[in-house]
């Protein structure tokens, strides 16, 4: 105790007094609960070491934290948090009867209240005495913090706990009938709660205990002020409810319609939340003789990484005021088939213009400059074959997108999607999915399907910079640079260590010889693999490496010769195949057989199979090298890249738009360039080539889209076609 100040006694628990203290080595306030061991039983001994053991298990930002604990004259002594704003029972009663919360500030609590829950029952504990003078809180009476965990429970399993135990104005239908209770209990004593903050009156009180047990089991309680609105007295119902099956759990009162726009409000008001992550790890090694980019202020790559988060949000308002004026920019929205016709394709009654597209086998999205999602789920490469040359290139019902419904008061800046789902990022750092979860790659730490966004609740102590998709995992970058991975994990395609299927976001662990103050720039999603880029220029990949696809073979210095095979990768691993590996990489593109890369001077490289001509040379025998080549792009820089199954698709910095691989069709224009039909390079129908001519290059060919693209471009691939936006 010479380490702490004693300050003044604030309280008087089941076993002990609670007392403020100042702790010496910093001036902070701490709290301090006394318990005199012999003057308790030994099962009060056994609660008073369960309530260390559980806040040791805790952190978050709305539990009490946990400092410390030791034994002293025999008294045990266990250092907390203070909360200096006191509890939410006597802050409620100092408001005088009739003096209501507004909706606003009552849902601002509650959201804290069950984010707190949430990470409670995610630890396996069961709180069972989720009381208002349990909640605490700040000077301002603004952040939640919930306390008191001496009767909680840690479940070893889905087991349920029997021994009846609580406040009796807060017990639940199956506590007062002594039925087995899990984790629904808790929600419905947050569910009094909620109504003691709506009313200033507790839920459930009478005079004796038998009429106030009788009340509880009828789910008898004084109707609702209708001051508050319909959504919020129903969210007490549901709360309230007293069959247990039909309570939700705290993942679903997160994903209420009426809590999730207040937890985003949330986010706004306070900021992130923190939370414990694995630093970002540095290293002295060198970059091999790469760029320096490196070395560059992370604070500097914090504001620019924010500010293209934010960009859509700032380009929303600009649309508004240019709408206001009559003007629209412009923009187009093409999606391009090497086996079929080039369609100009409608945002229809989504508001704004695209700025960025995704594409998967089941999903075709574009988010718009307001923060809408547009869908066309109808979009197939069957389509764009059946369409005539003189239809215009835009109608029909293929062409035309439909609007996905998000959460009110959520903002989206990117969109990704795999096989059957989709990610979401909003302006505000947080992760939303929705679709088929059989892969889990939704992140909610199940398999089961969800029809509508669902915030990825792990991940909101994090603000998520960027996402990606493969067909059945999902990659995310912080803002910090960190990066999480979940989903099917054959392959080792998540870069976590294992092949294991993972349902929730798992910390990647990054090699620490990609040089001096590095960060991850960006997350690309393959469909057996993943890549990450870094400002050093060095290139990390992770997953299955078939023909080479993520130049993590040893080759020669020359890149003539591979040394050693490398079949796949679990972690994340910097590329290493000569030549290539001496160019900075900007960004790169991941298809089911090859991958493209453009380096820091606009190069375009590739690698992987060569069955169709897709990595841009005339060769196809089994036995030439599995090394990177470099593609002729006859001068120009590239700016973007995309693979499909058999061809690649470069965009140059000045809008050209190139493709090679694939099967060999023929260029039709029409004067409004809407039906073109691109010239793509074929392999050659003599397989055994001479080998003084197997190393010869094909020449991309131009995509006509009647004009250059200009502006912001954003580009998607599917096996069988690719999504291309842009805005000038």
């Amino acid at each position: 105790m010479n380490n702490y100040e004693t300050m003044q006694a604030i309280g008087r628990g089941a076993y002990g007094n609670v007392y403020l203290y100042r702790r010496k080595s910093d001036s902070k306030h701490v709290v301090i609960k006394k318990i005199p061991m012999e003057s308790i039983t030994n099962e009060e001994g056994e609660l008073t070491k369960n309530e260390v053991r559980v806040l040791s298990m805790l952190q978050h930002p709305n539990i009490i934290e946990y400092y410390d604990n030791f034994l002293e004259n025999n008294t045990m002594m266990i250092v907390m948090e203070y909360a200096p704003g006191g509890n939410l029972y006597d802050y409620l009663r100092m408001r005088g009867e009739g003096n209501l919360l507004q909706e606003e500030d009552v849902l601002h609590l509650f959201c804290q209240m069950v984010q707190g829950l949430q990470h409670i029952h995610e630890s396996n504990i069961l709180h069972r005495d989720i009381k208002s003078n349990n909640i605490l809180l700040d000077r301002s009476h603004r952040i939640v913090k919930i306390g008191d965990f001496g009767i909680s429970k840690i479940l070893s399993s889905k087991s349920k706990a029997h021994t009846v135990v609580g406040t009796p104005c807060y017990l639940s239908p199956e506590l007062c009938q002594e039925k087995p209770y899990n984790q629904r209990s808790d929600i419905w004593a947050l569910g009094c709660v909620l109504y003691e903050m709506l009313t200033l009156r507790r839920a459930f009180e009478a005079e004796t205990l038998p009429a106030l047990i009788m009340k509880i089991m009828r789910g008898i309680f004084e109707p609702i002020h209708p001051h508050y609105s319909s959504e919020m007295r129903s969210l007490v119902h549901l709360l309230l409810h007293t069959d247990p099956a039909q309570r939700p759990d705290s993942h679903q009162v997160i994903s209420h319609p009426l809590v999730f726009p207040a937890l985003c409000r949330l986010h706004a008001d306070l900021g992130m939340l923190p939370c414990v992550s694995r630093p970002l790890r540095l290293s002295s090694v060198g970059t091999r003789g790469r760029s320096s980019r490196g070395s560059e202020d992370s604070t500097d790559r914090e504001k620019i990484i924010e500010g293209e988060r934010r960009l859509v949000g700032e380009e929303g308002r600009d649309e508004r005021e240019k709408r206001a004026m009559g003007e629209t920019p412009p923009s187009s929205i093409f999606c391009w088939s090497p086996h079929g016709k080039l369609l100009r394709l409608s945002l229809g009654e989504a508001e704004g213009e695209a700025v960025q597209v995704s594409a998967s086998r089941t999903h075709r999205l574009a988010v718009t400059s307001l923060g809408h999602l547009a869908h066309w789920p109808n979009l197939e490469p069957t389509h764009t074959q059946s369409q005539g040359a003189d239809d215009g290139g835009g109608g029909g019902e293929a062409s035309v997108a439909v609007v996905v419904k998000c959460p009110a008061a959520v903002t989206v800046v990117e969109v990704a999607c795999g096989d059957g789902f989709m990610a979401c990022v909003t302006d505000r750092g947080i992760l939303l999915t929705m679709g088929r979860g059989a892969t889990g790659s939704l992140g909610h730490g199940d398999t089961n399907d969800v029809g509508h966004l669902r915030m990825v609740e792990s991940l909101l102590g994090v603000s998520v910079a960027g996402v990606a998709c493969g067909p059945c995992h999902i990659l995310a970058r912080t803002l910090d640079g960190a990066v999480y991975a979940w989903g099917c994990g054959s392959h080792g395609r998540l870069g976590v260590g294992s092949r294991m299927t993972r349902l929730q976001p798992q910390p990647v662990e990054l090699p620490e010889n990609v040089g001096e103050g590095w960060q991850v720039t960006d997350v690309v999603a393959g469909d057996d693999a993943s890549f990450l880029t870094t400002s050093s220029g060095i290139l990390l990949a992770a997953g299955s490496n078939r023909h080479n696809k993520l130049c993590v073979d040893e080759t020669d210095g020359d890149g003539y010769e591979t040394l050693k095979r490398v079949e796949e990768v679990t972690t994340f691993v910097p590329m290493c195949s000569h030549p290539l590996a001496l160019h900075c990489i900007m960004k790169v593109a991941s298809g089911p057989t090859h991958s493209l890369f453009i380096t820091d001077g606009g190069e375009v490289w590739s690698s992987g199979s060569n069955t169709h001509s897709q990595l841009g040379r005339f060769q196809c025998t089994p036995l030439d090298p599995r090394v990177p080549t470099r593609v002729e792009m006859a001068g120009a820089k590239a700016d973007h890249v995309v693979c499909g199954a058999t061809f690649s698709m470069a965009i140059t910095i000045d809008g050209v738009v190139n493709a090679w691989g694939g099967q060999q069709a023929t260029q039709v224009r029409n004067e409004d360039a809407t039906a073109i039909y691109p010239s793509i390079p074929s392999h050659p129908t003599n397989t055994s080539l001479h080998p003084d001519t197997s190393g010869e290059t094909c020449t991309p060919s131009i995509v006509d889209l009647g004009h250059r693209l200009r502006g912001r471009v954003s580009v998607a691939a599917t096996q069988d076609f690719v999504l291309i936006s842009h805005r000038s």
